[in-house]
């Protein structure tokens, strides 16, 4: 075959390629690239890898077989000067926290107004004091189901007192303890914390004057002065942090891309679902 003969083949099938265009190969253009969804999550320090393994499958799932582009950011203990960074430079469509102990400075990062994204916050264990999160129409906050785990604290406790046992309790002026577990009879069972120095001195006190076997914290106790309860050598319990979930995370971050996949996100509070909470339990 002649040189000249190979040049007319080839031109053949150029012109043959040009005028065919690209039927039958994908084109991604800047407007598919804009359609792509995008996801940011965060990930606390505190994260098991019962939490963390799922999640690094779930979001390889999303990239590969849903073509959702990811990044994730994990082992923190607050957002950032890096995760503002992203913020502002970077646009995301969806925003998971993931861990109660970044819930207060994700509120305030969110607050900048940095982004349009659409903030989910996942609770990692059940509500603690501090973990609260401010929600607006900009963010959405899955939870433990908080009527679930008081029904549980108040069968725990009459559970207790039915074995007549002796209880004193420690908490804050403006946390009163329920009137169904210590009457106002009993009111020299209960030992405040607010602006009281003498507070472990007058609980050792009624614990030896009540011949107490137990000592509970209702109100969020700094972990030096719940550690200073134990050394008295009776039984403690913090209220506060008293329950343990163990939380399905495939079956939440399936649920997760069903929403995304389907634009069906929605701000507001919601309950982990049965599926998605496996099991409470009282620590």
């Amino acid at each position: 075959m002649n040189k000249k003969y190979v040049l007319v083949i080839l031109s053949l099938f150029i012109c043959l390629l040009a005028g065919c265009g690209n039927r039958g190969i994908p084109v991604i253009n800047q407007d598919m690239l804009n359609q792509k969804i995008s996801v940011l999550v965060l990930s606390s320090a505190s994260v098991t890898a019962s939490a963390s393994d799922p999640i690094s499958q779930a979001l390889n799932t999303w990239r590969d077989a849903n073509g959702i582009a990811y990044e994730w950011v994990k082992d923190l203990t607050v957002l950032d000067d890096n995760v503002v960074s992203k913020l502002k430079t970077k646009s995301y469509d969806y925003i998971y926290v993931v861990g109660n102990e970044l819930f207060a400075s994700a509120n305030e990062t969110m607050k900048l107004g940095l982004s349009s994204s659409k903030w989910t916050f996942l609770q990692s264990q059940p509500f603690a004091e501090g973990s609260a999160v401010v929600l607006d129409n900009q963010a959405s906050l899955l939870q433990v189901d908080t009527q679930q785990m008081e029904t549980m604290k108040n069968k725990w406790i009459q559970d207790l007192l039915f074995q007549n046992v002796a209880v004193e309790w420690v908490t804050q002026s403006t946390r009163p303890i329920p009137s169904a577990w210590a009457p106002s009879e009993e009111a020299d069972h209960i030992v405040l914390l607010d602006n009281n120095p003498q507070w472990y001195q007058q609980l050792v006190f009624q614990i030896n004057q009540h011949r107490a076997s137990w000592v509970i914290f209702y109100s969020p106790a700094d972990p030096a002065q719940i550690q200073k309860a134990k050394s008295i050598g009776v039984s403690v319990m913090d209220f506060s942090g008293a329950l343990s979930a163990d939380l399905n995370w495939t079956q939440i971050l399936d649920n997760r891309l069903a929403i995304m996949k389907a634009h069906s996100w929605q701000s507001g509070t919601q309950n982990y679902n049965l599926q998605e909470l496996k099991e409470l339990k009282m620590k």
